[in-house]
């Protein structure tokens, strides 16, 4: 169900007017893109459709969302409907103005907390946040919307940090990965019921110009590495397609190198892209939702793939996707350019030269943390259900609220008191300001990366040059278009060290803030659909039943305020009755239908019977009104129990004991040992151990597949591990899959047709995570054969006459040809037991379905169990981030003899501030100090004008070598 409701409405938690004739509501989503709302309305005497204007808003149902509010902004009136197209609430603020901003070398975080200091006005209840936590730099220099910055192409926020949004009505996330990596499988022959695949080669790219930019440390001067990289398949294509990358963060060339390698190997960029956009049914409880990860298959279209959902098409009526669209990877809309940016922005914390302007910045950081915390809060109690988490998120949310209490008491003021300010005429240097937000970040964290401490430069907030320069022989440079210094004579540069300087007078106190004191609900139910007002009749604070007569619940809000003052909103209505809907016709008597089963020896039903031993063919009979199976066989639809085996039999791979074969490491290190087993076909296990930690593992050409072009070939290896692992295994040329090795011994298999003439490797490769020294992989008995079907382990036909002619005796021969009869029994056995495969395989689908219902509730149950564990562990993974801003205290900020010290801990260059004032030295020596209200200075540089009561000292303005005195009229 839709509903209407106002175009001021600031929550989606109340339903509106009901749009109950709604004829369709199509909600399309892209990742990263568009997020919109279509809906048809018929023009009815109802007249529900004249309230449906532009900008009010509709509260609509979302697949994995909930309930979401958009935005009506294109009316369209024909002859017997209304068509709206809506966008999501959160583009009321993608026009906002964004001043320029830079973001060096932090969290996605705490680069959405610089947008919003940007932003030109305020934000209301929008709120942003993040939990992508790598390091990346983000500039701009120039002023840009909302959208601009946060979203529009890979040098925004969210393609810097290569993020993906989830836009919940007025909360915006930044996730790594807003899906999952799902085990559902969509099949032609079983849940895929429409299809349609697009490839691309205008997006390949074979060679890659890499390049970091960044300053060494101790050093003053950019360093530029730079590398060229090629793909592994740039000579597969007719053309060579080029572009450049940076990445600031890498200071080595072999690292800069190994990042513009994971282009290709892991973004697969030097690959054709492929777009699938499918119409699926929902089967067995299967979800798929924007983000997730699913696989792909189509024997028609010859597609066995794994893509990751970037869009939907959601019929909002019926609930369910009409369709879903897959890609390689997630697209931003177009690019932009940001380069590197070492603008330093100490001063805007440690000297609060312009304090107003800091302390607007820190309310709009304070208010989106505040809007942020108080949404996840809210997501804690309507999602936390067991005791256990319950209480976690509860001490979550009373250690944050007792640290914003502490912020707030005078406890913390008194202990910057004695560092509050010198002035220096309208130049105000307040200590209290900076220790105060210095305290609040380490107590609300996500702060700390941000700020950027140089003891050698200022700067004023909202300029890019230092105010205050230090140079490495203690010089002072002061770079401003005016500075005023109250005084009657013109001092000299000797005089300038007993220069006294007068605090101004202290200011009012402010009066006391309005703050909210309760919020009460109101109801009435009445047979009016417009004109109540808040003074009407018959409120109450409960809900009232409404009833055919009564058919409208009308509802408003009233707050009251610590002064006393009170406001009420414009009643609405809310809710409507609904009449009970006539009978249905009575439906005809059912018929009880039976489904027949019997086997036999042809596909015309040759030997039928109800008995399988012995079988070749199962004959199915459905919608039958009798219960006893008829024996005609035209009367069923014979089917092959064999349909689609290939069995091969024939190992490929010589020296199958891997005895001599030689693997070959990536990344880690490996040292094989062959070291005997009795319980092994081959006699021998391979022991592998890591010799050097990293990611990776081994990889090994067993066999040579130009030759068998077009073939279904299956790869069987027996392995375990030392410890549990997940392995990328088999062929390169598309016989890959992800297994869960573990301790114990398993056989994995991997069947895939040959459509390449490539000659690649069998790989062993970690999925995620990295190899330890020590770590040990075990492997035996491989096999490579014809078919899709894995048949039991043993040598080749080259390691059987290697053994016959090793040992050319009877007894040997004897030997070896038992060995194949018992393997030659072995595969009968086999083939006869997969002719009863299909049948166990529906008994089995019987008592899932069966099962299914009971397990229900308890799958459910595990499922929210494991979803509040991740939850906790995510909130405990916050908490440990306060661990970083103790290291910068401890780097930075150090208590002396006499005050706080800030600056580098050899003292060398550093700033002083003490209960008699503030010293900044430089190489050793002190170059200015403010104490008792005087500034001296030993060595400074005047850049442009210095004026002294209404005389002021300037360059000449057509000759910079001569100082011109001017009389400036104070009027």
């Amino acid at each position: 169900m839709l509903y209407l409701l106002y175009g001021q409405t600031k929550t989606s938690k109340w339903n509106g007017q009901p749009l109950f004739e709604t004829m369709s509501a199509m909600v399309e989503e892209e990742l990263n893109g568009t997020f919109q709302l279509r809906v048809t309305y018929p023009i009815t005497d109802s007249g529900i459709h004249e309230t449906l204007r532009a900008d009010e808003l509709i509260l609509c149902p979302t697949p994995d969302l909930g309930k979401q509010l958009f935005r009506v902004k294109h009316i369209k009136i024909q002859d017997d409907t209304v068509e709206l197209e809506c966008y999501h609430i959160s583009d009321d603020v993608m026009k906002r103005q964004i001043k320029p901003f830079s973001a060096t070398n932090t969290t996605c975080q705490s680069a959405l907390l610089r947008l919003v200091e940007a932003c030109s006005s305020d934000l209301g209840i929008f709120s942003f946040d993040s939990d992508v936590t790598e390091p990346h730099t983000y500039v701009s220099d120039e002023d840009l919307t909302l959208y601009q910055a946060l979203m529009d192409g890979k040098h925004s926020i969210l393609g810097t940090w290569e993020g993906e949004l989830v836009r919940d009505n007025f909360r915006l996330m930044v996730k790594k990965h807003r899906g999952k990596d799902k085990d559902v499988i969509l099949t032609s022959h079983h849940n895929l019921k429409a299809y349609e695949d697009k490839l691309y080669s205008d997006k390949v790219i074979t060679r890659i110009y890499a390049t970091s930019t960044f300053q060494a440390e101790g050093s003053d001067e950019d360093t530029v590495l730079s590398v060229i990289v090629e793909s592994p398949l740039i000579n597969q294509y007719p053309y060579v397609h080029e572009a450049r990358y940076e990445n600031n963060t890498i200071q080595t060339e072999e690292g800069l190198r190994q990042w513009a390698l994971s282009k290709f190997t892991h973004e697969h960029i030097d690959s054709i892209s492929r777009q699938i956009t499918v119409e699926a049914y929902q089967l067995d409880g299967q979800e798929v939702h924007l983000g997730d990860t699913v696989t792909l298959k189509s024997q028609k279209h010859k597609v066995d793939v794994k893509k990751k959902a970037v869009g939907y098409t959601f019929d909002a009526l019926e609930e369910v996707y009409l369709s879903v669209t897959f890609d390689d990877e997630v697209s931003f809309t177009t690019s932009g350019s940001s380069g590197p940016h070492s603008l330093t922005s100490a001063a805007k914390t440690i000297l609060d030269v312009n304090q107003s302007v800091t302390e607007h910045r820190a309310s709009k950081e304070r208010a989106n943390f505040n809007k942020v915390f108080n949404r996840q809060f809210e997501r804690l109690q309507t999602e936390v259900e067991d005791g256990i988490a319950m209480a976690k998120a509860e001490g979550e949310r009373s250690g944050k609220k007792a640290a914003l209490d502490y912020l707030a008491t005078d406890a913390l003021e008194a202990r910057v008191a004695a560092l509050q300010k010198a002035m220096i005429d309208e130049l105000t240097v307040s200590s209290s300001a900076w220790m105060t937000r210095l305290v609040s970040q380490q107590i609300l964290s996500e702060y700390v990366k941000s700020l950027e401490i140089e003891a050698d430069k200022v700067v004023i907030p909202g300029r890019h040059t230092p105010v205050f320069s230090l140079d490495r022989d203690g010089n002072l440079s002061i770079d401003t278009p005016l500075l005023k210094v109250r005084g009657e004579s013109l001092a000299t540069q000797a005089d300038l060290k007993t220069i006294s300087l007068t605090p101004g007078p202290m200011g009012d106190a402010g009066a006391d803030g309005v703050g909210i004191q309760s919020r009460e609900q109101y109801y009435l139910v009445s047979a009016q659909k417009t004109g109540l007002t808040a003074t009407s009749t018959g409120w109450s604070k409960t809900i009232p039943s409404l009833t055919s007569a009564l058919k409208y619940l009308w509802n408003y809000e009233k707050t009251t305020f610590t002064n006393g003052s009170t406001t009420v909103t414009t009643p609405i209505v809310i809710g409507v009755y609904g009449d009970k809907g006539e009978d249905g016709m009575a439906g005809k008597d059912g018929k009880t239908l039976y489904t027949w089963r019997m086997y036999a020896d042809s596909d015309k039903g040759d030997g039928i019977s109800a008995v399988s031993t012995g079988k070749r063919y199962l004959g199915l009979a459905v919608n039958r009104e009798s219960a006893t199976p008829s024996t005609n066989p035209s009367d069923y639809t014979w089917s092959s129990f064999f349909e689609g085996t290939e069995l091969g039999g024939r190992n490929y791979i010589d020296d199958y004991a891997m005895k001599v074969t030689t693997f070959s490491s990536v990344t880690s290190e490996w040292k094989k040992e062959v070291i005997e087993d009795t319980s092994s076909v081959s006699g021998v296990t391979v022991k592998l151990t890591c010799t050097k930690a990293g990611t990776g593992g081994f990889h090994r050409n067993f066999y040579d597949l130009r030759s068998r072009i077009g073939t279904n070939m299956t790869f069987s290896i027996d392995l375990k591990c030392s410890k549990s692992v997940t392995l990328n295994m088999g062929c390169e040329l598309g016989g890959t899959k992800a297994y869960d090795v573990t301790t114990d011994w398993q056989r994995f298999v991997s069947s895939w047709k040959v459509s390449s003439d490539q000659y690649y490797s069998y790989i062993f490769y970690l999925k995620s995570g990295s190899w330890l020294v020590g770590d040990v992989v075990y492997l035996r008995n491989v096999q490579l054969e014809d078919g899709n079907v894995a048949s039991a382990p043993g040598p080749s036909l080259n390691d059987l006459i290697a053994q016959i002619d090793a040992k050319a005796d009877n007894g040997f021969i004897k030997q070896q040809l038992d060995l194949l009869t018992e393997k030659t029994e072995s595969l009968r056995v086999d083939l006869e037991a997969r002719a009863l495969a299909k049948e166990v395989a529906d008994w089995l689908k019987s008592y899932k379905e069966f099962e299914k219902n009971n397990e229900a509730v308890l799958a459910q149950f595990n499922q929210d169990f494991i979803d509040n564990t991740a939850r906790i562990a995510a909130i405990e993974a916050d908490l440990k981030a306060n661990s970083l801003l103790l290291n910068f205290v401890n780097t930075y900020l150090r208590a002396g003899d006499n005050g706080v010290i800030i600056g580098k801990k050899d003292n060398s260059e550093y700033i002083q501030l003490t209960p008699q004032g503030m010293m900044i030295k430089s190489a050793g020596n002190a170059v200015m100090t403010v104490t008792a209200g005087v500034i001296k200075i030993h060595h400074g540089v005047f850049v442009e004008t210095l004026q002294v009561g209404y005389y002021r000292l300037e360059a000449a303005r057509h000759n910079a070598k001569q100082l011109v005195c001017r009389f400036i009229d104070a009027k």
